[in-house]
């Protein structure tokens, strides 16, 4: 994620939240934290916490991973004639 990118991220929780001051020492503390995230995942975190949170998110609100599920899961879940071939 770049600085940019980050500010975008910043101006929709101003506008959100009016209570969420933004100092440029906030974003470079921001910054250190988010630099190596993915923009998009971050920015999907965001639109995501502030439709169900009436208060400013903290860093890892919006850096939070989702857990994927293994490409071989569907093969185990679905097999029906599972233990069969006994």
């Amino acid at each position: 994620m770049t600085r940019e990118e980050l500010k975008n991220i910043f101006k929709v929780l101003v506008n959100v939240y009016p209570n969420f001051e933004v100092s440029s020492e906030k974003l470079n503390i921001w910054y250190e934290f988010l630099k190596d995230s993915d923009y998009q995942s971050v920015l999907n975190n965001t639109k995501e916490y502030v439709l169900s949170n009436r208060f400013p998110p903290s860093i890892a609100d919006l850096n939070k991973k989702r857990e994927s599920i293994p490409p071989y899961y569907d093969d185990f879940i679905y097999d029906i004639n599972a233990g069969e071939d006994w």
